[in-house]
């Protein structure tokens, strides 16, 4: 690329910038100082091992590719006469175009390179300035003896009787993958499943729900933009959204699959609740090995609260706790990964009681699968818009709970985040995202 044709390439994307200011999508980060370029977690921990002509050029198209995907969705959100500029054929050629020659250059510039890898580097979701106002370490001990009170409570938990009151979902009957699969390796070592494949793999692991009844409020539905373009929710259409993702343990990487749906609150049965608020759900993730079967299971929920690890019976990996790390929980399950889970969750709080591969006694509604990533792009009277803002967080999810969390340097602790801004500990950091974090607490033997 000529000095000329980066100025140019350069400006472009700053307007483009500019234009998408108030409708940013959180859930990818720019690159400073190379235009038509964005990362992620999982690709800033892959940039450092790309050393081969074929790793950095796959490395950089993934970085084009997160550019491209969220420069469509900012530009859905524009008012027309905007998104009609910006979805000229023209224009959308010239970005594209500059996103190949950056690649181009990056993959011919050693030097370049480097300063690229660096640059993809994604910073944590904690300030420093508040948990320094906040007097963090003085705090931290009240934070853990919060988090022992709760995972003590969760490690009494027994299995909940099958009763009428619990309202069960199941997927939609679809094939699923009943045979073990050899997920193959791209240049960057990350196992992949083909289409049928991973479709596949998302019928056969996704958990069945019984949720304990106490209100509409106890109904999983899906989130959307009114008539009048506020947000609302319809529990009519009970969906599970569906994301990817990949986690490296001992020294490989494995596909991941998450799931997560959606209440349309948390009831507040006080004024002054602290965790009550707008939306609530859960988010269920399902760590793989070579031959589709599930080696670990997490959740948290969509505020990235509660954050506890599930082993399958069989699961060859072991705990440990860091000595410097928040604590977790560790349940053992008495059933293997080659089946899907029954989720139990408590009426109003949606807490995670009891996961088992029981099946309801009586009749169950049906949910649909979706792409999580639909609910950065939904239907709006004005085009599109993203459930989330452009700081990740879901506007007026906001909990009472903030104002005492504070000092741990989460921002607006209880809200509704978007994917690859979940922050899930108070003590030290960790983000759900972060490819790295489950070796930070399994091995294997």
């Amino acid at each position: 690329m000529t000095p000329a044709a980066a100025d140019g390439c350069a400006a472009l994307f700053g307007a483009l910038q500019s234009a998408t200011k108030a409708h940013q999508d959180a859930q990818y980060q720019r690159l400073p100082g190379f235009a038509g370029l964005r990362s992620d977690r999982l690709l800033a921990a892959l940039g450092a091992s790309a050393h081969s002509p074929e790793q950095r050029r796959l490395w950089l198209q993934r970085l084009a590719e997160h550019d491209a995907e969220a420069s469509r969705i900012e530009i859905a959100q524009l008012p027309s006469s905007l998104r009609q500029d910006w979805t000229d054929r023209a224009r959308q050629r010239a970005l594209d175009s500059c996103r190949g020659a950056q690649q181009q250059r990056l993959t011919d510039d050693a030097e370049a390179f480097a300063a690229a890898v660096e640059a993809a580097q994604v910073p944590d979701d904690y300030s420093g300035m508040a948990r320094a106002l906040g007097l963090n370490p003085l705090i931290k001990p009240l934070f853990r003896r919060g988090i022992a009170a709760w995972q003590r409570a969760a490690a009494r938990a027994r299995a909940p009787d099958d009763a009428a009151h619990w309202l069960s979902y199941r997927p939609l009957a679809v094939e699923s993958a009943s045979t073990p699969l050899l997920l193959r390796e791209d240049a960057l070592g990350l196992p992949q499943a083909d289409a049928g494949q991973l479709a596949a793999l998302f019928a056969r692991h996704a958990p069945w729900l019984r949720i304990d009844q106490a209100s509409r409020s106890d109904r999983i539905g899906s989130p959307y933009y009114g008539a009048d373009g506020s947000r609302d929710f319809n529990h009519l259409q009970p969906r599970l959204y569906q994301h990817t993702g990949w986690s490296r343990l001992q020294g490989r990487w494995h596909l991941q699959l998450a799931y997560q749906f959606w209440f349309s609150q948390r009831p507040k049965p006080q004024v002054l609740d602290l965790y009550g608020g707008e939306l609530d759900g859960l988010l269920w993730r399902v760590t793989l090995d070579r031959q589709g079967n599930a080696l670990l299971y997490d959740s948290i929920h969509p505020c990235g609260c509660w954050h506890v690890f599930y082993l399958p019976a069989g699961s060859p990996l072991q705990f440990r706790q860091p000595p410097d790390e928040e604590a977790r929980l560790v349940h053992q399950l008495r059933f293997d990964g080659q089946q899907a889970p029954t989720l139990w969750l408590s009426a109003g709080e949606h807490s995670l009681l009891w996961v088992d591969a029981r099946r309801p006694g009586y009749p169950a509604l049906s949910y649909q699968t979706a792409a999580l990533d639909q609910l950065r792009q939904l239907p709006h009277p004005q085009g599109w818009r993203s459930l989330y803002a452009s700081d990740g967080l879901v506007p007026g999810s906001e909990r009472l709970e903030r104002w005492l969390l504070w000092p741990s340097g989460v921002r607006s602790p209880g809200a509704m985040r978007q994917w690859g801004r979940h922050a899930t500990a108070f003590i030290g950091r960790a983000q759900f995202d972060d490819p790295h974090l489950l070796q930070r607490y399994f091995l294997q033997p």
